[in-house]
């Protein structure tokens, strides 16, 4: 009897560390490719794990990612109820301050913006306006322009609630120097107001002027009226 074993075959499957049944079907398999792709077949056989190992990796760095991306929509959209529950309960401007003023600390950045708001225009009413005042001034720093025309225009209200006139004054005067067309009379409202504040006749008398030729409201009468007062005065 002859005992000799048999030789493996040379297009044996390499041991890829896969089950018999796996090995036996890509074996199958491997006869009927074409000897073209036969290179890239072998290729892929001898390398199944690490190339599933490998996707595995993308798949799960994919979930990790998607993961957070979740994670995050819904503390942004938890901390949005948690504002929403500050303005509905907290009626009364100080205790409306001081939970803005707190909730700001740990608020989701894309929400800092619309509690900013909320916490200068309630600090304002609160008469606290030094708070105010450094809440416009960080809103000044949004890369919207509209934004940072209306932050200014309420950091120079703060301003002049806090008798600082003369530096009102200069951040309007500013403002309005780079300010599209569209802010101008607005602008020159609140210059208006800022210059008379800070005694400075003959800039108060230029804005009312202004005012009383380019406004046509109901208050050019008094816009005129002012331009022609201060006018004697300068």
């Amino acid at each position: 009897m002859d005992d000799k074993k048999k030789q493996p075959q040379d297009n044996a499957p390499a041991d890829s560390g896969l089950t018999p049944g796996v090995a036996e079907q890509l074996e199958q398999i491997k006869k009927a490719v074409p000897d073209t792709s036969q290179r890239l077949f072998d290729f892929l056989v001898s390398n199944l794990k690490p190339i599933a190992i490998g996707c595995g990796a993308i798949v799960l760095a994919a979930a990790v990612y998607a993961g957070v991306d979740s994670w995050r929509a819904r503390s942004a959209a938890k901390a949005a109820d948690q504002l929403g529950l500050i303005l509905i309960e907290k009626t009364e401007p100080k205790a409306r301050v001081q939970a803005l003023d707190d909730f700001l600390k740990d608020a989701p950045g894309r929400l800092r913006p619309a509690i900013l708001l909320e916490l200068a225009g309630s600090a304002m009413l609160d008469k606290q306006f030094d708070k105010a005042a450094t809440a416009w001034q960080e809103l000044e720093g949004s890369p919207s322009p509209d934004m940072k025309i209306i932050a200014s225009i309420g950091r120079a209200k703060c301003l002049l609630m806090s008798d600082k006139a003369p530096e009102a004054l200069a951040l309007l005067e500013g403002v309005k120097a780079k300010a599209p067309e569209s802010y101008a009379l607005a602008l020159t409202r609140q210059i208006a107001v800022a210059a008379e504040q800070a005694g400075n006749a003959q800039a108060a008398q230029a804005a009312y002027a202004e005012l009383a030729e380019k406004d046509t409201g109901p208050g050019k009468p008094y816009f005129e009226y002012k331009a022609n007062h201060l006018k004697s005065k300068s």
